[in-house]
This record gives C-alpha cells, structure tokens and sequence, in this order.
C-alpha cells in the first residue's frame, strides 16, 4: 500500500491551523488513515475523474482533496460546530 504527501491549499491550512489541540489531534489521526489509502471505501468522488474526493475525518470534520502523484491535497476543510443547530434531532 502506497502512502500519499499530504500538502494544503491556503484556505485549507487556515483552517488546519485554528483548530483547538484536541480536535487538531482527531484531524492529523484521520489524514494519516487517510493517506494511507487515500480512495478509501467511505470517501465520495466528486469530480468525473474521481481523482477528486470528499470524506469526513469525524462526526465533525470533513475534507475535499485531490489525488495526483502520490500526493493528497487538501482542498477544502469543513467544521461543523454542533452546539448551536437551528433542528434538534427527534428520537
């Protein structure tokens, strides 16, 4: 199994770099997985191509990257806070 660089957009790393140390932790955790095998079954292409992809890291992370050349790039970071939602779950 090949083993992908991963490298960042500047929005991307931006938003790497204002997470909170134990979310940072969650972040760098999923990104080693996912470098490891980066068309992993749980991701979702997004392009025809299916070089790009989306995944989500947790409950409350999720990335879109692009794969060329053994290198995985960030594109994207996406956050959900989920202390404040305009819907409750209903159980």
């Amino acid at each position: 199994m090949a083993f992908c660089n991963v490298i960042f957009s500047e929005a991307a790393a931006r938003v790497r770099d204002s997470l909170p140390d134990d979310r940072l932790e969650v972040f760098h955790e999923g990104l080693a997985i996912l470098a490891k095998d980066p068309r992993t079954k749980i991701s979702a292409a997004i392009s025809g191509d299916e070089n790009t992809s989306s995944v989500a890291l947790s409950h409350t992370m999720a990335i879109e990257y692009v794969i060329s050349d053994g290198l995985l790039i960030v594109l994207v970071v996406h956050i959900v806070d989920t202390s404040h939602v305009l819907v409750e779950n209903k159980n």
